[in-house]
């Protein structure tokens, strides 16, 4: 079962990485690479078997997962499509605005992790992905 880990304030970012078990490594890396560049956002870890469950219990305003999102059909207001495999572009949506990007580094992470955050503190209503 995922946990958020907490952050400084209440009510901040909530970001849900998942990836097949076999991908735990790289689910962990990119988990703690957002912990680390970003203090303030609220990340956990799912099973992408879990992916279903973890989306309904921590509602999650980011998803970044290795598949496209097919949980619900409202969508969540950003999902990071981050194919663990070479040679596949990733596939964003934020605020129901879709763009592709090949082998995205870090940086490109955090932009869509920041400007997540931006429009979950700016917007009453947001886009689905």
């Amino acid at each position: 079962m995922a946990e958020m880990v907490p952050h400084e304030e209440e009510g901040g970012t909530r970001v849900l990485v998942a990836f097949e078990d076999e991908y735990r490594v790289y689910r962990d890396a990119i988990a703690r690479s957002i912990m680390l560049h970003r203090p303030r956002v609220e990340v956990a870890v799912a099973e992408l078997v879990r992916l279903g469950d973890e989306v309904a219990r921590l509602d999650p305003h980011l998803v970044v997962c290795s598949r496209p999102n097919t949980v619900e059909p409202n969508g969540r207001p950003a999902w990071f499509e981050l194919p663990p495999v070479p040679n596949r572009w990733a596939e964003i949506c934020v605020d129901g605005e879709r763009s592709e990007t090949p082998n995205p580094a870090l940086g490109e992470l955090l932009r869509v992790v920041d400007e997540t955050e931006r429009l979950a503190r700016t917007k009453q209503y947001l886009g689905n992905c």
